[in-house]
């Protein structure tokens, strides 16, 4: 027999050998074995993963919720963008074309200024007649030739309505007693329109005598098709 094979393996190499196959195991016993039961709560940070190794098929089905999502960084979906300009083109026609000049109050002798839109404009009068009896009533008047007013107390339908000419859009006469006429009634419309037909109102007047702690009241609503 070869004395190379006779002779015995020292013990230091021995341990070497046994400690190279027990480092070769163990590796591959912990890429085998380490598991997310293995791995201690916020080892993992920012800085060890590496930068793109996330994917979007590591990420978990509606794991990611709005409040992580940074809303500056979105754009607007198209059909959003067209849904906002539809709801405000809505908006604008539905609203921008309703008027009101709100409550306004006269005392007894007193005219007050309610609205004025293009040459058409509106003043409240309030009126004593005598005998106990109080007038309130809405008076409309225009700068323009050729236009047109009509109402349930005048009639200026053909072309007619011209500066200096008073319309009465509503009136209303009684004694002492409250008495608040209006609340869009058939008897306080009226309609207006230039001379051209560029400019077309139509609306309420609401008069009131001894009403809301005043000798007269008024409301003017109305709507412009311009």
């Amino acid at each position: 027999m070869s004395k190379i094979w006779s002779k015995r393996p020292s013990p230091a190499l021995v341990l070497s050998i046994v400690a190279l196959f027990v480092a070769l195991g163990g590796s591959a016993y912990a890429a085998k074995k380490i598991g997310s039961n293995e791995i201690k709560a916020n080892a993992i940070t920012t800085g060890k993963i590496k930068k793109n190794a996330i994917t979007t098929a590591k990420i978990k089905k509606n794991a990611v919720t709005g409040v992580k999502i940074n809303e500056g960084t979105l754009g607007t979906v198209p059909s959003a963008t067209n849904a906002t300009n539809a709801t405000n083109a809505t908006n604008a026609t539905n609203f921008s074309r309703y008027f009101t000049s709100g409550l306004k109050k006269a005392s007894v002798g007193q005219q007050v200024q309610l609205a004025s839109n293009g040459p058409f404009s509106f003043t409240g009068v309030c009126n004593d007649v005598g005998g106990g009896e109080y007038e309130a009533l809405v008076k409309a008047t225009t700068s323009q030739s050729g236009s047109f007013f009509t109402s349930d107390e005048t009639y200026f339908a053909e072309a007619d309505f011209d500066p200096g000419d008073e319309g009465i859009a509503s009136d209303t006469l009684t004694d002492d007693s409250p008495y608040w006429y209006g609340t869009y009634g058939y008897y306080d419309e009226w309609s207006a329109a230039s001379s051209d037909g560029s400019l077309l109102l139509r609306g309420h007047a609401d008069v009131g005598v001894k009403v809301f702690g005043a000798d007269c009241a008024f409301l003017l609503t109305w709507e412009s098709d311009a």
